[in-house]
């Protein structure tokens, strides 16, 4: 008789199922302060304090003056799925508080030692309960003022795999100094004061809305635009305060987008502010902003990621138009022609010509050029091309490119012949890679030459920005920058390494600064992040005319890289079209 195979499903044991829940909703520190800190503004908190040690790593510590909580409310509140901000399924579609699911204290108890002090104004003593891994350890009477201070210590101790994945301490403090940035915009009113071990972060009072927008975007209250508009049937309603194109810096890191309360990514909405300034935003620019959105609530879905992170709106179009439309009041923009614009450009041979012209009046005179073509002479396919990786091939192709002339194709491109077709190579990727490679050697040097600025520049730094500084800073002094503090938010910039070009106003200060921030989401390490951002501003650029020197001596410095197929952000660096194409486009066998 054949034995009975056992049950392939079963019920997962209750203190595994709790461990899942919670990566779903705490990835690292930075989520948790985000859970604390929006339970205390649910609470009516006035003043949050965040103290944190090894960047959250070690111990985090969340006080507010909120309205607290008694012995029974604090007894639910680390269970599953218990709330005070739901009762019924229509409530799902009136949210008006930062958290609704009940998810997040027991989730955070479920992977740290997590404890909570506190007491509501009508109790004589408050409350203190410890949970560790899940597992009550604490619960009784304890002395407190009115409001709640909530203790996390040792996060995912119980999940190693997890923990293990967490970044240097300074990266981790990057990301929780931007979650509590983005909740200190959405809550001008409240006072927010944040610490990393003796070292004072933010410190941010009780305001107006002007007050709080000039402090996030480092800038004069008086030099913001304040925007404002309304839309649909008056339901939605749009203010805030942006920057004026003269004042739109190379750095997106002081954006902030608030819907109802809740600080929200969203690329379309983004997007439609940027075609609210329309021509007046200059290249390579980005608008600073902190802009409020109101609508009914019944139009917005906040219950899409358990993060909270994205919002859908019912209405996307008629929210994107007040989004521009606020924009363009704000800065005299007029609305925009009904067809679009080719700007006049002139190069030299190869090259060619586009003239101002309305796109249907060119998209006329190209089909009427189509239909006099005799369409059977082209190529049935695209040409194909191979893209050159690390191999065998490879080595093939750098040995015949060392023997090989060059010339530059649209000041862009590099063409270089092959015994069997012909190799281009993109010299903005190329010369990223030589400078990458060189700024990773300078990274592991003593340092580098500095040239002294005749006047010092002065760069305006929100927290973020400021944080990962001073994180960086050693490897900003290897490079050749002479950079100090002058204030909470301020930095003196007295010197800048030689390759440094066009260095202007100082905004490339702020792109390599920027760049990092990206880079260090992207790169476990910090010199690497350092490396590319750095690479990617003294690099040259795609319209840069090289002579035949230097044409010369960049393809000879790639092929002398470690790595000479990929830029540092993994674009390919060289591409081969094979003679047999060029042989089939000229239907030769």
């Amino acid at each position: 008789m054949a034995q009975t195979e056992s049950p392939r499903i079963h019920r997962l044991p209750e203190s595994l199922v709790r461990k899942i829940a919670a990566g779903e909703v705490i990835e690292r520190p930075a989520s948790v302060i985000k859970e604390l800190v929006e339970n205390g503004l649910d609470a009516g908190a006035r003043r949050i304090r965040i103290d944190v040690i090894d960047g959250g790593r070690q111990k985090m510590r969340v006080v507010d003056d909120g309205r607290g909580m008694d012995r029974m409310d604090v007894e639910l509140s680390v269970e599953r799925h218990a709330t005070s901000k739901m009762s019924s399924p229509t409530d799902l579609f009136t949210i008006g508080t930062l958290g609704f699911r009940g998810e997040a204290l027991a989730s955070i108890a479920a992977v740290s030692r997590l404890a909570i002090e506190t007491r509501t104004s009508s109790d004589d003593e408050g409350t203190r309960i410890v949970i560790e891994g899940g597992v009550r350890r604490e619960f009784g009477a304890t002395a407190h003022d009115v409001g709640t201070a909530v203790e996390v210590q040792n996060l995912f101790f119980n999940t190693p795999a997890r923990r293990k994945f967490l970044r240097h301490s300074d990266t981790e403090m990057r990301y929780l100094t931007q979650a509590v940035v983005q909740l200190a915009a959405a809550y001008p009113d409240v006072a927010f004061r944040l610490t990393h071990g003796d070292r004072e972060i933010l410190d941010l009072v009780a305001g107006e809305r002007r007050e709080r927008a000039a402090e996030l975007l480092n800038a004069e209250a008086d030099e913001l635009l304040w925007v404002e508009k309304s839309g649909g049937e008056e339901d939605i309603r749009l203010e805030g305060f942006i920057t004026p194109p003269g004042l739109c810096r190379r750095s997106r890191a002081k954006q902030f987008l608030i819907v109802r309360q809740r600080p929200i990514q969203s690329r379309p909405l983004v997007s439609s502010l940027y075609a609210g300034y329309g021509s007046l935003l200059p290249p390579n620019a980005h608008p600073q902003h902190v802009l409020w959105l109101d609508l009914d609530p019944r139009h917005l879905d906040v219950n899409v990621h358990p993060t909270k992170r994205e919002v859908r709106f019912a209405r996307e179009r008629e929210v994107r138009q007040v989004v521009q439309g606020a924009v363009r009041e704000a800065l005299h923009v007029p609305e925009a022609p009904a067809f679009i614009q080719q700007e006049n450009r002139t190069y030299d041979s190869p090259g060619f010509h586009v003239a101002e012209r309305p796109v249907n009046e060119f998209r006329g005179e190209m089909e009427r050029e189509l239909e006099q073509m005799d369409l059977s002479l082209l190529p049935s396919t695209t040409p194909s091309s191979e893209v050159v990786h690390e191999g065998q091939e490879g080595q093939s192709v750098l040995a015949q490119a060392r023997k090989s002339g060059v010339w530059q194709s649209h000041d862009k491109y590099l063409l270089m012949p092959l015994q069997d077709g012909l190799l281009i190579v993109d010299q903005h990727a190329a010369h990223e890679r030589v400078r990458f490679e060189q700024v990773q050697d300078m990274l592991a040097s003593e340092g580098t030459a500095s040239q002294q600025l005749l006047m010092p520049l002065t760069v305006d730094l929100n927290p973020v920005e400021m944080q990962t500084f001073q994180s960086s800073q050693d490897l900003f002094g290897r490079l050749g920058f002479s950079v100090r503090e002058f204030g909470p938010s301020t930095l003196l910039v007295e010197a800048i390494p030689p390759e440094l070009r066009n260095w202007g106003n100082g905004d490339i200060f702020y792109q390599i600064l920027s760049d990092l921030i990206d880079e260090l989401e992207a790169r476990s390490e910090p010199r690497d992040a350092m490396a590319a951002s750095m690479a990617c501003h003294t690099s040259i650029r795609t319209g840069d005319r090289l002579d035949p020197r230097e044409m010369e001596s960049l393809i000879s410095q790639l092929l002398d890289t470690r790595e000479p197929f990929a830029c540092p952000h993994g674009r390919p660096i060289l591409v081969k079209i094979p003679l047999t194409e060029f042989d089939r486009l000229f239907h030769r066998t």
